[in-house]
């Protein structure tokens, strides 16, 4: 009999907690808290065009061989191609607001795709910073990303632009997480390009 009673009442439970989700009570849950997955999307199938609320990509800041790039769209920015002369980077994600360095003189970007930022599934872009014996990568994702490499901006003591160099993508943690690895000269700033997949 008890065992019947207490059936019923996590039945009741569950059927109250569904009825008040439907009816918006409760905040809707995560998806990916459900299925124990991760919302990032691997890929992405969308073309460059200028973005509807007439943000861009514009350059912020710029010194010699290298700039500063930013995002002042409400939209997130993916796949943004920067040119300088013959050589051209690709910048993985920009998200509304968000800075990054590029180590490239007199940078002109290219089309950018442009889309909400609920489409990245949760994306954070991931930090790095200076620390004692190396750089302290950051990710709070739900998944590792692929490391595209790293721009790393140096200023003077001004905080003008003086230049930079370009990390290879092995020197780069996008994993989950926090991650010391070698490098990093003091005052440097270093920008990860950590790409949603392998593309």
């Amino acid at each position: 009999m008890l065992r019947k009673i207490g059936v019923a009442a996590v039945a009741i439970a569950v059927f109250g907690l569904l009825a008040l989700l439907g009816r918006g009570k409760v905040p809707a849950l995560d998806e990916s808290l459900l299925t124990g997955g991760c919302a990032i999307p691997a890929r992405i199938t969308a073309v460059p065009g200028p973005a509807p609320d007439g943000g861009a990509v514009r350059v912020a800041e710029q010194g010699p061989g290298a700039a500063v790039l930013e995002n002042t769209s409400a939209l997130a920015a993916y796949r943004i191609p920067v040119t300088s002369g013959s050589r051209t980077v690709e910048v993985p994600v920009l998200t509304p607001g968000q800075r990054i360095g590029v180590v490239l003189d007199r940078p002109a970007v290219g089309p950018v795709i442009w889309l909400a930022p609920e489409a990245l599934g949760g994306f954070t872009p991931v930090t790095a910073t200076v620390v004692p014996g190396g750089v302290r990568y950051r990710s709070a994702n739900c998944r590792a990303l692929t490391s595209r490499g790293a721009a790393v901006l140096v200023r003077d003591a001004a905080g003008h632009l003086t230049g930079g160099e370009q990390l290879p993508p092995a020197s780069v943690s996008c994993a989950p997480g926090e991650r010391v690895l070698p490098g990093g000269a003091a005052h440097a700033e270093i920008y990860p390009y950590c790409a949603l997949g392998a593309e």
